[in-house]
């Protein structure tokens, strides 16, 4: 028997009629249902008759555990929302039409499927982005949310029609048929997806009167916990299989934190909506957190309004809240690393302290810190499956054996296990090969040769082996696992039982076949989670604050608390649903701040005795970082509350210089691209201008340079006087694309489709009309004691001066790139070309948008400043790293860079 306070025991033997119990933070709410199971069972009712539901794996695991102990028996009916949907439709879901025997089609097979539909319709709106390919995972979470919603697309189609805004109203008009055909396609395959499970339950039990008569009799009793966690399509289960029943549920509206997946905080108000008559039950004392942290989540959350009444408060002792101010990012990892260091020397258990952060990007430098000092610590969801660095060692080697040309995957095949050569000495040895192939000029080096020997045997195999066994006699000739600890152990071998999943779905069971199917796994980002492997040692938990939901720990430390990080800005998701379109009662608009300020509460809510909440003036870059507005209202709290520290700058040395070979010292040439790649990431520039290391171009450049030969053709016919007629420019398109190499045959009709398309825009809206002056111009200056180059597209003469025209076939730059590339134009052409005025017009073909800038002397200014940084940068062998997660993912340097997010 649990023993539970005046509170906790009013909650659970409450009388009849349903009840919503409004629970704060770490006061008990599991042990309340749990007691209410108990109570029910004691007054005779049959634990399969308890209907038990809630949000995660986890939970209800817990839930399961805690009640079996309670009432020693089995609980049957405990699971997750999508869990139970799925028992009822597997059992009655033919009563509606789904078919028997259907399957589940999750992450990277759902993206798939629906990149495939995509390009299939070849829809402009979708297929003409600039990456189109990224517009799938974003539709897809907008068909999740039409279904948590219960949106039918039909209310969608119809708002598009009518809609002012006809931008909007075009991309939900090409989502409503990308989702159609996708609805279709699972319908003839068989296949649910997992919010099928929801919608397809509500609709059985809507539809179905006397089945639905049969559920509520089956379950007269329901529990549900996390219901702030509910979206509209779980909400309206709990009202059916409840009706006119006593349900019984749980929530926190100050913890409600996945409004990115349908939550809403208002989740509770509506519940006293749908069953009037339900009584409420506060529970107010926390039994985690000492005093201190208790009062200074509640002086954090109380600045949200429109809260559920709730008086939070606590007994147990601890120390102050400790809010530190460091001078930048490392010290501020330095700081947390130490702290933690010091509280397992002073007994603590390594896994009874947390960093909880608010993305996986803050997390690593902290995770390096930690493995700077040898402490142990466990990174949840840092990095997934794809993303662990055997894995993507096993990847390079598959790679190889592709294509032994490819040198990125070659690079890290040689600086990474089994035979971990310097950088250097490697990447100079694909370099300068001369006319040699990769693996023959590797054989003739000796700290290689042999294994390029087995890596030029067996791919010579791979012709006639399959996949599965191809890649047993890779680990095996290379002795790959021999020194690789129990993580990367398990892990390759789940990624060995992958490719055999492969093969037994697949008729080609090739090489090629499974790195095409790989290829687009990695593309769809649908990661899943490495490896688990038993025995793990007690260790440092760093994780996000979500990840965070439901655990506890003695000591947790916060990071990143800046504005801009925590809270984040709120941005408007291109493919966000209308609010039109949602029922009434979901439509309020959530206000984002206050639900990060929910998330930092959730986070301080997760610490027993020790909380730190850090911050640093500076990070990555060059700008000072403001504080959070929200370390103010923990302040507010008091001195008896919260500590301020100040912590020291941490005094390491610079990491080593890269080489800078093949930079042509002193005679620096650099242009607008390779300036604009050192200022995001001098790792990059490194690998390109560097070692010039080639990458495989992607069908986007390609399809760019397509375009732009198009525009130079089609402006020298212009120049020779002729205008350009629509069947002169898709003459000119048509043969260009003839005499090029389009590296992806499935898209390349839609890609050609879409440029002339995008051409013909251009032409008719009079942008072929004036006579070009100059085509493709190159151009050389001395700036500061380094060489700008570059090539203009194009160059017009106007009333008032010149104007330079550049073409861009993707999205529009971000204004200071924009100026930027203005002013290293304006440089070029005045010192190379002689001429001044001139202005810059952007065009990107994609939208058919023109933007012109007029160049000023600041901008010159800036422009020389920041290429004689890069310069100087580039001749001192600086060419560090700068990990962002959406950067480094388009980094076509990704597999062979260590820092790579």
């Amino acid at each position: 028997m649990i023993r539970l306070d005046a509170e906790q025991r009013a909650a659970a033997t409450i009388g009849r009629g349903p009840v919503r119990v409004v629970a704060g933070a770490g006061t008990g709410k599991t042990a309340v249902i749990a007691e209410r199971f108990r109570r029910l069972v004691v007054g005779g009712a049959s634990p399969s008759s308890i209907l038990v539901m809630t949000f995660t794996d986890r939970a209800a695991a817990e839930m399961r555990e805690r009640i079996e102990d309670l009432v020693g028996a089995s609980a049957p009916a405990v699971g997750t929302f999508h869990a139970i949907a799925l028992s009822w439709l597997r059992a009655d879901g033919r009563s509606i039409g789904v078919p028997a025997g259907f399957r589940i089609i999750t992450g990277a097979d759902r993206w798939i499927l629906a990149r495939e539909l995509m390009w299939e319709l070849g829809d402009l709106v979708l297929t003409g982005d600039e990456r189109p390919d990224d517009l799938v995972a974003p539709a897809l979470q907008m068909l999740e949310r039409l279904k948590q919603e219960l949106v039918p697309l039909e209310r969608l189609e119809a708002w598009a029609k009518i809609a002012e805004d006809r931008g909007k109203a075009e991309l939900m008009q090409a989502c409503v048929r990308l989702f159609r055909a996708y609805e279709r396609t699972c319908r003839k395959e068989r296949l649910l997806d997992f919010e099928d499970l929801l919608t397809l339950a509500v609709k059985m039990l809507g539809e179905r009167p006397v089945l639905l008569e049969a559920y509520r009799t089956r379950h007269p009793h329901v529990l549900v916990d996390e219901y702030q966690d509910l979206n509209l399509a779980q909400e309206r289960l709990v009202e059916l299989i409840a009706g006119g029943a006593e349900p019984f549920v749980v929530g926190d509206d100050d913890q409600s934190i996945y409004r990115f997946r349908g939550a809403s905080r208002a989740s509770l108000e509506r519940f006293v909506r749908a069953f009037p008559a339900a009584q409420t039950v506060t529970l107010g004392r926390n039994h985690r957190s000492s005093r201190r942290i208790v009062a200074a989540a509640s002086g954090l959350i109380s600045n949200n309004g429109e809260r559920l009444p709730k008086l939070l408060r606590s007994t147990r002792s601890g120390e102050k809240v400790e809010l530190w101010s460091c001078p930048d990012g490392v010290t501020e990892a330095e700081a947390v690393a130490s702290e933690a260091s010091r509280l397992i020397e002073s007994g603590l258990a390594a896994g009874g302290i947390a960093v909880l952060c608010r993305t996986n990007a803050i997390a690593r430098p902290i995770a390096e810190a930690l493995s700077v000092r040898g402490l142990p610590h466990v990174v949840s969801g840092g990095h997934g499956f794809y993303d662990r660095p055997e894995i993507k060692d096993a990847i390079a080697l598959l790679r190889v054996l592709r294509d032994p040309n490819d040198l990125v995957a070659l690079a890290r095949a040689l600086t990474r296990p089994p035979l971990c050569l310097d950088a250097d000495p490697a990447l100079s040895m694909l370099r300068d090969r001369k006319e040699l192939p990769p693996l023959e000029a590797l054989m003739k080096w000796e700290p290689a040769s042999a294994f390029a020997g087995l890596l030029a045997k067996l791919r010579i195999q791979s012709a006639v082996l399959d996949v599965r066994d191809l890649f047993f006699e890779l680990m095996q000739g290379t002795r790959y696992l021999d020194s690789a600890n129990a993580q990367a152990v398990a892990n390759v071998s789940r990624f060995a039982e992958v490719i055999a999943e492969f093969c037994e779905t697949s008729v080609d069971r090739s090489l090629e076949a499974f790195m095409r199917h790989l290829d687009l796994v990695l593309l769809s980002q649908e990661d899943e989670r490495p490896a688990e492997v038993e025995g793990v040692e007690d260790a440092i938990q760093v994780m996000t604050i979500h990840q965070a939901k439901g655990l506890e720990f003695e000591a947790v430390f916060v990071p990143g608390l800046v504005e801009g990080r925590l809270p984040q800005s709120g941005r408007s998701p291109r493919f966000e649903l209308p609010a039109a379109v949602l029922e009434p009662l979901v439509r309020g608009k959530e206000d984002v701040i206050a639900e990060e300020r929910r998330l930092l509460y959730v986070a301080v809510t997760r610490a027993r005795r020790f909380l730190y909440l850090t911050r640093a003036s500076h990070y990555e870059g060059g700008r000072r970082w403001r504080d959070s507005r929200f370390l103010e209202e923990v302040r507010s709290t008091g001195a008896r509350t919260v500590v301020p520290r100040d912590i020291p700058a941490n005094r390491i040395s610079p990491p080593p210089a890269l080489p800078t070979s093949g930079e042509g010292v002193p005679a620096l040439v650099l242009s607008y691209s390779s300036i604009a790649t050192y200022l995001d990431c001098p790792r990059q520039y490194w690998y390109r201008h560097v070692q010039r290391l080639p990458a495989v171009q992607t069908a986007e450049a390609v399809q760019g340079e397509i375009l732009h030969e198009t525009l130079r053709r089609a402006g020298e016919t212009r120049r020779g006087g002729a205008a350009i007629t629509a069947a002169m420019l898709r003459a000119i398109h048509q043969d260009v694309w003839k005499q090029t190499a389009f590296p992806d045959a499935r898209r390349a009709a839609t890609f050609e489709r879409n440029g002339a398309s995008q051409l013909e825009a251009y032409r008719n809206q009079g942008g072929l009309n004036a006579q070009p002056e100059y085509l493709e111009q190159p151009f050389t200056a001395a700036v500061d004691g380094w060489m700008l180059s570059g090539v203009i597209d194009r160059i017009d003469r106007t009333a008032e001066g010149w104007r330079i025209i550049d073409y861009k076939s993707g999205r529009p730059v971000a204004r200071r790139r924009r100026d930027l590339q203005v002013a290293l134009y304006a440089l070029g052409a005045a010192a190379a070309l002689n001429l001044d005025p001139v202005e810059l017009e952007m065009v990107y073909l994609a939208s058919g948008e023109s933007v012109r800038v007029e160049h000023t002397r600041p901008l010159l200014a800036e422009a020389a400043r920041q290429g004689s940084e890069v310069a100087e940068g580039v001749r001192s062998g600086r060419f560090d790293a700068k990990p962002d997660r959406r950067r480094c993912r388009l980094c076509p340097y990704r597999l062979v860079c260590a820092e790579a997010l």
